[in-house]
C-alpha cells in the first residue's frame, strides 16, 4: 500500500512539473495574444473573450462573448480548462476543436508551459 502511494505521488509531481512554466516569460508571450484578448479582472472582450480567471470559470463562459457552436459543444464535454487541455488548445486549437473560430499554434512546449503558468496566475 505504501509503495503504491509513493508511486502515485511521484506520478502526480511529474505531471505537475511537466506543465510548470515561467510566469514572467508567459506574460511576455501573452503580448501576442493581447491584440485579441484582455486578461484583467473585468476587462473588455475584444475579438476574443477576456481570459481573466479562465481556469476557474469554465470553457466558453465569458459573459457577453459569442462563442462558436463547435466550442460550446466541446465545452459540454469538457466544462473546465485543465493545464493539459489548454496545452492541446495552444498547440493547435483547430486540431482540438475543429471548426472553432480561434486559430492558434504555439509550437514550443516551453512557450505553452509559460503561457499556461501566466494564465493560471491571472485569476483565482
Amino acid at each position: 500500500m505504501r509503495i503504491l502511494s509513493v508511486v502515485s505521488l511521484i506520478c502526480l509531481l511529474s505531471a505537475q512539473s511537466a506543465i510548470a512554466g515561467d510566469i514572467e516569460k508567459g506574460a511576455k508571450a501573452f503580448k501576442k495574444c493581447a491584440s485579441c484578448h484582455s486578461i484583467e479582472a473585468g476587462g473588455k472582450k475584444k475579438n476574443g473573450p477576456n481570459l481573466y480567471d479562465v481556469f476557474n470559470r469554465g470553457i466558453a463562459t465569458s459573459e457577453g462573448f459569442k462563442y462558436s457552436k463547435k466550442l460550446i459543444t466541446f465545452a459540454n464535454d469538457n466544462p473546465q480548462w485543465t493545464p493539459e487541455l489548454m496545452n492541446s488548445w495552444l498547440e493547435n486549437s483547430q486540431k482540438l476543436v475543429k471548426g472553432s473560430k480561434m486559430r492558434v499554434k504555439v509550437k514550443k512546449d516551453s512557450d505553452r508551459d509559460n503561457l499556461i503558468a501566466y494564465l493560471q496566475s491571472m485569476g483565482q
